[in-house]
């Protein structure tokens, strides 16, 4: 494979990371197809279709909308993600809307959690919304199972050892 060959290029383009170093300073709206890494400072409204990561000195204020967000610095404001996770070095404040949330030990949280939104979350990527085709075919199926669980349950509360227990 030489330097110039296609397969290169594809790979580079599959791996693209967009960096804020540190010292910058952004004020606005940033839309990224690609992670981003931030280790300077962004005030505005920032839209990743992939991972957003706040390093140890990167802050930002405002809004975030990402498939994952990695916290380690400082974060004010909104953030929609699929999964959200605090660093010990990481402070979060505002809300959170997010079904996966993971705050390490050292890693603060001041505001509210909020479950996900179909909007604001998973309508980023269309690798997302086939995991949404997956998951509502997943909750049918867990919807059928409980269905089942309460006619074993219904049974289990007609037993003689159930309503002795219930007697007492």
């Amino acid at each position: 494979m030489g330097f110039f060959s296609k397969h290169a290029t594809n790979k580079s383009q599959q791996s693209t990371t967009t960096i804020i170093g540190q010292g910058c300073t952004i004020n606005g709206n940033i839309r990224l197809t690609c992670d981003v890494h931030i280790d300077g400072f962004v005030e505005g409204k920032i839209v990743s279709d992939k991972t957003l990561i706040i390093s140890a000195s990167g802050r930002v204020k405002g809004e975030i909308t990402a498939d994952k967000v990695v916290i380690n610095g400082l974060f004010e404001g909104d953030c929609y993600a699929n999964t959200v996770e605090i660093l010990p070095n990481g402070k979060a404040h505002g809300s959170i809307h997010s079904d996966d949330l993971c705050i390490e030990r050292g890693g603060s949280f001041l505001g509210k959690t909020r479950p996900t939104t179909d909007e604001k979350v998973i309508s980023l990527t269309t690798a997302a919304k086939t995991s949404v085709s997956f998951a509502e075919t997943d909750a049918k199926t867990e919807a059928s199972d409980t269905s089942d669980r309460s006619d074993i349950s219904a049974d289990s509360v007609n037993s003689p050892a159930a309503k002795t227990a219930a007697k007492a």
